[in-house]
């Protein structure tokens, strides 16, 4: 076994059943991880970087690029993930992976009508892979993909695949967006299914693309989520949708629901608030994804609703993919397949252009795992 089919097989297995052990096993002697709760809340810039004692954690970029060399504009998402697997402590080796570092990074181009995606997975510490704060905010390295920040105000980030290179930089346009109760962000009926919480919305970026041997000067908007935890998910639950859209106006809609295992079951949990330019934050009482249009993937036989309906109190916002082929195969690193597509947005008046965003679906072919 390579090193490559090691760490897939390492990091499937933290991932996708939550436990990893090369030693005899003993509860006393297993990680013991931190949890939100709702009377210690998040604070900027300190809390930018990472959190290893709590199991999971992400820094994820999606938004909408133009380029005065391309046709038409076009989607993109960047996410490290930290993941802090439940390894023995007694464990002496220096393979024991105390906190793993992944990445995802995709190119939604319309006149490909499919993404470009890639991944990477190693164990901070390995070679000159780190994750880490102190200084700056945040620095972290995986192999030639690189995120840092020096204060969470602005954000670098090189990307190189096979099929393309990205870099840009970000730059903060309006506060931070403390989702939830002032970053502490529930996620079921118990407060131990729960997150923090923290959004950068319209961020500011510009950078360049490469792409089919050319090189594209590019510039958009960005939403920033930035989130740990290390119980999300109900026992009960299958996955999530969720959608981060970015108004024209510059208003903010966060909304999600989490989907049971069983789809004859009421939904989970679900929540929806929208901020507005002024920085004022409406959360809605009634909130329903319905869909409109599904879409069979070809290369895995997952049904997905790619276009939806946000049902938002009396507000209705139209969900309308890029394309439809906009799914992300991620079993060489996190071990699942989701769809992560760009969308535009119509509402809440019939037909008006709202704005853009992204659209997230998991646990469509089985139950998600954290």
């Amino acid at each position: 076994m390579n090193r490559r089919e090691w760490i897939q097989w390492l990091c499937g297995s933290a991932l996708a059943t939550g436990s990893v052990s090369v030693w005899p096993a003993s509860n006393a002697l297993m990680r013991q991880y931190d949890h939100p709760t709702p009377l210690r809340l998040p604070v900027l810039p300190a809390d930018c970087g990472p959190h290893p004692d709590y199991k999971n954690e992400w820094w994820y970029f999606t938004g909408w690029f133009t380029s005065p060399t391309l046709p038409e504009p076009f989607g993109m998402q960047v996410t490290f993930f930290r993941n802090a697997p439940e390894v023995d402590l007694r464990n002496p080796s220096r393979f024991n992976p105390d906190q793993l570092i992944i990445g995802h990074a995709a190119v939604s181009l319309p006149s490909k009508k499919r993404l470009m995606h890639a991944q990477k997975v190693s164990r901070a510490g390995y070679v000159n892979d780190y994750i880490r704060g102190g200084k700056k905010a945040l620095e972290l390295r995986l192999g030639d993909w690189t995120l840092q920040s020096e204060q969470g105000e602005s954000w670098l980030c090189n990307i190189q695949t096979n099929d393309f290179t990205v870099q840009w930089k970000a730059k903060q346009t309006q506060p931070p967006w403390f989702q939830g109760l002032n970053g502490f962000s529930q996620k079921g009926p118990t407060l131990s299914e729960s997150s923090y919480y923290i959004t950068l919305p319209h961020l500011q970026v510009e950078g360049t693309l490469e792409w089919d041997g050319k090189r594209h000067a590019v510039t958009g908007s960005f939403w920033m989520d930035h989130e740990w935890s290390s119980t999300v998910l109900s026992p009960n639950a299958a996955g999530w949708d969720w959608v981060g859209l970015q108004g024209n106006a510059g208003q903010s809609i966060m909304a999600f629901r989490i989907r049971p295992k069983n789809p004859n079951d009421p939904v989970i949990w679900k929540y929806a608030a929208q901020r507005d330019n002024a920085g004022h934050v409406h959360v809605y009482n009634q909130v329903k994804f319905e869909t409109l249009q599904q879409w069979l993937s070809p290369h895995t036989g997952i049904r997905y609703p790619v276009s939806q309906a946000l049902h938002l109190d009396d507000e209705t916002y139209t969900l309308i993919p890029l394309f439809a082929d906009q799914e992300l195969d991620a079993r060489g690193s996190t071990g699942n397949q989701y769809w992560e597509g760009a969308v535009q947005v119509t509402g809440p008046s019939a037909n008006s252009a709202w704005g853009k965003g992204y659209l997230e679906m998991t646990g469509y072919d089985r139950p998600m795992t954290l």
